[in-house]
């Protein structure tokens, strides 16, 4: 009885060795299987991708292309870039070399105005009627066609309209802007006087005495600014 017991559990055991003998051997196979694929399969990818590479030269050589064109574009752009910024700068200087002969004519036309002014001799209140009196040395004559004064106060004439210059000259009223109220003689043939104000301005008034310069013609030689 006992043995008959004990030959069934032998017999029980050996079945479920067989049992995990089977099972270990299906893991080991499967486990060789598994990686045999990740094997085969990784190689067969770098292959592919070997194989892609060499097929697709012009590929490698497009990128190459396109980063030369890209690096000279880029330069390119640095140069006119560049360029730019120079022709900026040569404005800058051109520019600013006008300016400064700009200010360095302005400079000499105020020093010579100046120089005139100081030159100038100016007296405030000299007798009843004249608020200012200027005698400047600067004043020229105006030029002639004349050999000699005419003497006659004609309206119109060579010798009256060079007069209103002289007397343009020393009031700075342009002929054309005058209104003449009286211009007569001064006491000989070489001189005369002119009473004047601007068209329009009357309330200002110049009397201007002038003189003849033989072959020079007619220049200022007092101006009465009238009160």
């Amino acid at each position: 009885m006992n043995n008959n017991r004990s030959s069934r559990h032998e017999n029980k055991e050996k079945k479920v060795n067989r049992l995990y003998n089977l099972l270990i051997a299906v893991v080991a196979v499967l486990i060789v299987f598994v990686g045999g694929t990740m094997i085969l399969g990784n190689k067969d990818k770098s292959d592919n991708q070997a194989e892609t590479t060499q097929n697709n030269p012009q590929t490698n050589d497009q990128k190459t292309d396109k980063t030369a064109k890209k690096d000279d574009d880029s330069s390119k752009d640095d140069q006119a870039t560049e360029d730019q910024a120079t022709d900026d700068q040569s404005s800058e200087d051109d520019q600013s070399s006008e300016d400064d002969q700009s200010s360095e004519d302005d400079q000499a036309t105020d020093e010579e105005s100046n120089d005139s002014d100081s030159q100038a001799e100016v007296e405030k209140n000299p007798e009843p009627g004249v608020a200012e009196r200027k005698v400047d040395p600067s004043w020229d004559s105006v030029g002639t066609s004349q050999d000699a004064p005419a003497a006659t106060y004609k309206k119109g004439s060579t010798d009256w309209n060079e007069m209103l210059k002289a007397v343009g000259e020393g009031s700075g009223i342009s002929p054309s802007n005058m209104t003449v109220w009286r211009l007569g003689n001064n006491g000989g043939v070489g001189k005369a006087v002119a009473t004047v104000s601007p068209k329009g301005n009357s309330s200002t008034k110049y009397r201007v005495q002038i003189e003849w310069v033989d072959g020079e013609g007619w220049k200022p030689a007092v101006v009465d600014k009238l009160q």
